[in-house]
């Protein structure tokens, strides 16, 4: 069963002072692309994914270990204490609790009452299913901005045709506008190009026209550019 750990004021650079979540690893499907990595030998590797490497893996471990965090119900509803105008920046690590790969509706919807009106970011890399597709229409409905995040270029035009918000990993040097195969325009991270934070920006906590594009970050950027780049 999944926990969880609330910050009520992040002190991130990128982020600026928003309110946060951190999600246990057992919530992280393994479909996701940044999970795990093969090697030549065909043995599985700790994958390229931001939150696996770095400090935010060690306050990771510990929302694992139990040392930090607790219940998840217990943890979402801290967020009613946020204060209205506050971002909220759901799962900094972790991902939505989840059943072989299906989001769970209840946790999911509680989540969703929890966050109110507040402005809020959130990102998932749960396969689009039957299933999840309905539980997160079933967020849209109440107001709530589910991002899809995809690996790919030809994974954000499949995840673009749901009618969900869509974030994309792109290499290093990827330039600020660029457009998908199918001619999807993405738009780099501003917090990237533009030397603004997530609590000023707050394109990924609404409903948009185009791709979010987050330049490989962390330190396997090295590795993951040249993975998306092949």
């Amino acid at each position: 069963m999944s926990t969880a750990h609330f910050t009520a004021q992040s002190s991130n650079a990128k982020t600026g002072p928003v309110a946060s979540t951190t999600i246990s690893s057992d919530s992280c499907p393994d479909s996701c692309a940044l999970k795990y990595i093969i090697d030549a030998a065909g043995n599985r590797k700790v994958g390229p994914c931001y939150a696996k490497h770095g400090p935010i893996s060690w306050h990771w471990k510990r929302v694992d270990s139990g040392s930090r965090g607790g219940n998840y119900r217990e943890t979402l509803d801290k967020l009613r204490t946020v204060p209205r105008k506050r971002v909220i920046r759901h799962k900094v690590a972790g991902d939505d609790p989840h059943d072989n790969g299906e989001v769970i509706e209840s946790d999911y919807l509680y989540k969703v009452e929890c966050t109110g009106s507040n402005p809020h970011i959130d990102y998932t890399h749960h396969d689009v299913t039957p299933h999840n597709l309905a539980v997160w229409a079933m967020g849209k409905a109440r107001g709530y901005v589910q991002n899809l995040s995809a690996d790919s270029l030809v994974d954000a035009d499949a995840k673009y045709d749901t009618g969900f918000p869509v974030t994309v990993v792109l290499p290093t040097n990827a330039p600020k506008v660029s457009y998908t195969p199918r001619g999807r325009k993405i738009v780099a991270c501003p917090a990237e190009t533009a030397n603004i934070q997530c609590v000023d920006c707050k394109l990924c906590a609404s409903e948009r026209p185009y791709i979010i594009g987050f330049r490989a970050h962390g330190t396997m950027k090295k590795s993951l550019s040249q993975k998306l780049a092949a």
